[in-house]
């Protein structure tokens, strides 16, 4: 053992490890990177996170660098779960604190993972609407400020956090609220690292405001600190939005209290099959406008490739074998709203198209989509692997029915399959094509396609960065996208959030491109792949 996971070991309430075999399991994530980190901790408290902060941050004084990164379960499809420095685990700080039913709020430690949050809050009548892999924690759904899934309109997981407290890169504890006027100017006039931190995001918001007002939305496009826009409304100001998507790199999460909501009625859902970009196009607008939820479309040629896998879908079978297939949820409090809105959508649909609504009978059929695209995801050879590497761009929805024929044209010219799924609720579409990652030719003929494909993306007014933060892997393309007036702003950020630059170094805009590629591994061996 190093002398520094010593000198911790002594410090801290928690473990920390530097065996070889240890800082293997966290040298890969969901991602096409590994990078082995030079030590492992795993605390027990926030108190544990302060000291461990404490002591990079006192080393980068010394000009020693031991940069932080914070682990949840992994998951990460961009690299941002992975360090050389010092990797924290949550993995312990995984404690459900209270449940309040009566003001529908929940408090939990960073490591809780969704599946084990929703389980609890279903217990009590509650539910956190959010998506995501059901392994993820909540803080690394808050750091990549996953979407929310019951919601008719674009919302994340920021628009259900009450409070939340942050270690900052020296160990200063925050609890981050939204803040009337009066209780913001008092934040203002503290002395000490608050008062600094709230003066100089008040003071960079106010000098940048106009070009800040015309950035894209930031529920739509998640690169760099984009929700900057949100951070001083007309009677509040609040410093969570920028905590949410920044990926570990301006504070560690520690706890937080979450909004819930009562759980809904037993999902209804429709399938509406699609022969043509054309018709996914009309189909998805009319669900929209009357307010379906969870709106889901797979592309058939999905289930084409995955006869060999046994999961074929019989329920695809009988109603498509070309084109697209939409679900969609009329998730309303009373039956008699769900009949009116299934009448409305008869009403504006042409005879042609036909709408299939889930029923005892063909339950097991509605339930067979979901297994066949696990499946899909996970149907990888030694040499070739549906990769995670373009998952979630936004298109706006007037550019959807040109990117859908983008995409099959561009799969026609790389003759390579490229199934698309995505969120029509959230205009995020994701992509698994099945390419070698062995060998320098197929590792060549990756970056090719996603030059391609991020060049279709933008040809048609998306964001590569619509469901998730660019982490270390995306933001390679990403970067392209932005001005150097916000790329500048976002650095200005970081300084004064973490000054010595010890949290979560070289992702996002800060990301080099030479050394990405040099972490890019020749295999993809993460066990089961989950759909978020």
């Amino acid at each position: 053992m190093n002398r520094i996971a010593i000198y911790l070991n002594k410090s801290i309430d928690g473990v920390v490890y530097s065996s070889p075999t240890i800082l293997e399991r966290y040298a890969t994530d969901r991602s096409m990177l590994k990078i082995s980190p030079r030590i492992v901790a795993v605390p027990e408290n926030t108190a544990d996170i302060r000291r461990l902060a404490r002591f990079s941050y006192q080393l980068s004084q010394k000009k020693v660098s031991l940069p932080i990164t914070v682990r949840g379960s992994g998951n990460s499809k961009t690299g941002s779960d992975l360090g050389s420095g010092l990797v924290i685990s949550t993995e312990r700080m995984a404690a459900i604190q209270e449940i309040d039913v009566r003001q529908r709020l929940v408090r939990v430690q960073c490591g809780v993972k969704l599946a084990e949050l929703k389980k609890a809050l279903s217990l009590c009548g509650l539910d956190l609407p959010i998506q995501g892999n059901q392994t993820e924690t909540i803080g690394g759904l808050i750091a990549k400020s996953a979407s929310a899934s019951n919601n008719t309109t674009p919302s994340t997981i920021c628009d259900f956090i009450q409070s939340l407290e942050i270690v900052l890169s020296d160990g200063t504890l925050l609890e981050l609220d939204s803040l009337p006027s009066y209780q913001f100017h008092r934040k203002k006039a503290a002395e000490g690292r608050e008062g600094e931190l709230y003066r100089a995001i008040d003071d960079l918001v106010e000098e940048n405001w106009n070009h800040i007002a015309n950035m894209p939305d930031y529920k739509k496009d998640r690169y760099g600190y984009s929700s900057l826009s949100a951070v001083k409304a007309k009677r509040n100001f609040s410093l969570i939005p920028l905590i949410c998507g920044s990926e570990g790199t301006l504070g560690i999460i520690s706890e937080v209290i979450l909004r819930v909501e009562p759980v809904f009625d037993e999902p209804d859902y429709v399938a509406i099959p699609c022969k043509t970009a054309t018709d996914y196009n009309f189909v998805s607008h009319e669900l929209k406008r009357l307010k379906f939820t969870d709106i889901i479309v797979y592309d058939s040629e999905l289930y084409n490739a995955i006869d060999t896998t046994g999961k074929t879908s019989r329920f695809l079978r009988k109603i498509t074998n070309d084109g697209y297939i939409i679900l969609a949820n009329a998730k309303d409090d009373s039956q008699l709203e769900r009949h009116r809105k299934f009448s409305k959508l008869r009403r504006a649909l042409p005879d042609n198209i036909r709408i299939i609504r889930q029923d005892e009978e063909n339950a097991r059929d509605f339930a067979e989509l979901e297994g066949a695209l696990n499946a899909y995801l996970n149907d990888s050879s030694l040499t070739a692997y549906h990769l995670p590497i373009v998952d979630g761009v936004y298109i706006p929805s007037e550019h959807q029915e040109a990117f859908l024929n983008g995409v099959t044209a561009l799969a026609d010219s790389m003759k390579l399959p490229m199934a698309v799924y995505g969120s029509v609720s959230f205009d995020t579409f994701s992509i698994r094509p099945n390419l070698n990652p062995t060998t320098p030719t197929g590792r060549k003929k990756i970056i090719q396609f996603l030059g391609a494909y991020i060049k279709l993306v933008a040809e048609n007014n998306g964001y590569p960065c619509g469901e998730a933060p660019e982490g270390r892997f995306m933001a390679i393309f990403a970067n392209k996208f932005e001005s150097p007036q916000t790329i500048d702003l976002y650095k200005k950020v970081k300084k004064i959030f973490d000054p010595t630059n010890i949290l979560n170094p070289n992702i996002k805009y800060d990301t080099n491109i030479k050394t990405t590629l040099q972490h890019f591994r020749s295999d993809y061996n993460t066990g089961i792949i989950d759909r978020d």
